[in-house]
């Protein structure tokens, strides 16, 4: 019994509290029910000065400005408002006076704020950003930059103030950014024009040379960026043409190649590298002349270039490559000096038709100098040119210290004596034709055949012709005689 009378307790306690709570819920519902959102007006100032003063902040990619929207009062419940840009906004104030003359426009993916503008319960204003390029700040330092971004549509039925709905933000670029503080990119490589070689400036292969350029970047670096590299023809044409060039000519942008045309600055780097490359061949077809090529920077993907230093020319001395040593074999000058030998697969660069012609396929050692078809012989070092056709001809540079008579020692090796051959300095026959001597040992067995010229001092290029190519030749000797 007193079980039972326990349970019929709980059971009225439950019912209790399951009233008590409905009750309490009522009652919320009913004050809920009258309790009605109170919509507020929305505006926004009508001008933004940006320059000296402390409204927004800089840092190395962009300009930020806080842009406030104010309400009447507390927002009653959240809500949002649409933000657009109006562009052509600016140059009706700047026809009507109301903005200087001269001030331009923020161009379309300059600048970025949020398209809506959210607000929650119970705020009086919100701030958002308006993130300006600091790039096109940068390129437009002299100038008064303007933007109009224009406030619609708030939802919840809140409404905007009557003239209060756009906002023009102007900004001073002289004096937002420093002009020590202004990112400039140009060519860092000393001299105008660049001229090659100059010490050690470039590398030499088998065929090509390459050049090395150096970029710069006044100002704090940051976040990577690109800029492109064109050739610039016109500039070195015009260089010639009024006499700043002398006894050069324009390398045609087919005879060289930048091997990264779009140049890259990696993050935090004010310097990079530019790549150029030059067939030595191509080159060397300008005889007794320098080559010239004009390159200029353009579209960088951020920040400016320095108009002053945004192009280079570079002029390149092809003689100074065409040596296979990098300097001409020497011919000394005093009485009775005897000169090293002129080894005969030391020929000069430049390819066919330019340092040697050769008239048949690549015999003999494969892999020296593997992309000329000269026939070098298996000797150690290599020194032997064979496999020789009528007509053939091979070039060396040499430099000459005196004036004077010298005995020319070419060593050649025949199996017979119907061997005939000429040397020339400058395309000048010094020998006139000449025989080579049979030799006991045939080919392999190279030995002196000796005449007389007269040489003249200084740079030449000297060519062994092979008016009958009969023969091993090994090399040429030079002796000053008087």
């Amino acid at each position: 019994m007193k079980r039972i009378f326990t349970t019929v307790h709980l059971c009225l306690l439950a019912i209790t509290a399951m009233l008590m709570m409905s009750c309490e819920k009522e009652k919320l519902s009913g004050v809920l029910a009258k309790e009605t959102a109170a919509n507020v007006k929305l505006s926004v100032e009508n001008r933004i000065d940006i320059g000296s003063g402390e409204n927004f902040t800089l840092n190395n990619d962009e300009l930020i400005i806080p842009v406030t929207i104010n309400l009447s009062g507390a927002s009653g419940t959240a809500f949002n408002v649409q933000a657009t840009s109006n562009l052509d906004t600016i140059a009706t104030l700047v026809g009507s006076g109301t903005l200087p003359a001269g001030t331009i426009a923020l161009a379309e993916q300059t600048f970025n704020f949020p398209p809506v503008i959210d607000f929650a319960y119970g705020i009086k204003s919100t701030t958002f950003n308006l993130a300006v390029s600091r790039s096109f700040v940068e390129r437009n330092h002299s100038k008064l930059l303007a933007l109009a971004i224009k406030i619609s549509a708030p939802s919840k039925g809140n409404a905007i103030e009557a003239n209060k709905n756009a906002i023009i933000v102007v900004i001073n670029a002289a004096e937002a950014i420093a002009a020590e503080d202004v990112h400039y990119i140009s060519f860092a490589s000393a001299g105008s024009p660049y001229l090659v070689p100059n010490g050690t400036n470039y590398a030499i292969g088998t065929q090509d040379l390459t050049i090395p350029l150096n970029l710069a970047l006044a100002g704090l670096a940051g976040s990577d960026f690109t800029v492109d590299v064109v050739p610039n023809d016109a500039l070195v044409t015009a260089l010639i043409n009024n006499g700043t060039l002398k006894n050069t000519v324009v390398l045609s942008s087919g005879s060289y190649a930048l091997t990264n045309p779009k140049v890259k600055f990696a993050p935090n780097e004010n310097s990079a590298k530019l790549e150029l490359t030059a067939r030595i061949s191509e080159l060397l077809k300008n005889t007794k002349k320098k080559v010239a090529i004009g390159l200029l920077l353009r579209n960088p993907s951020k920040f400016q270039l320095d108009e002053t230093k945004k192009s280079i020319v570079v002029v390149i001395d092809p003689d100074h490559f065409r040596p296979y040593n990098g300097t001409p074999f020497l011919i000394k000058g005093a009485i009775g000096a005897v000169s090293d030998m002129i080894p005969a697969a030391q020929y000069d660069f430049g390819g066919e038709g330019i340092a040697f012609h050769d008239t048949g396929g690549k015999d003999g050692v494969g892999d020296y100098r593997p992309n000329d078809n000269v026939d070098v012989g298996d000797y150690t070092p290599r020194s032997v040119v064979g496999w020789t056709s009528d007509g053939e001809w091979l070039t060396y540079t040499v430099n000459v210290e005196e004036n004077g008579e010298y005995e020319l020692n070419s060593l050649i090796g025949a199996p017979g004596d119907n061997g005939r051959y000429s040397v020339f300095f400058d395309d000048v026959n010094i020998t006139g034709i000449l025989a080579s001597a049979k030799t006991p040992g045939s080919y392999g067995d190279q030995q002196p055949n000796r005449t007389t010229v007269q040489l003249t001092k200084g740079r030449h290029i000297m060519k062994f012709y092979m008016n009958v190519g009969a023969y091993d030749v090994r090399g040429w000797i030079f002796t000053r005689k008087k």
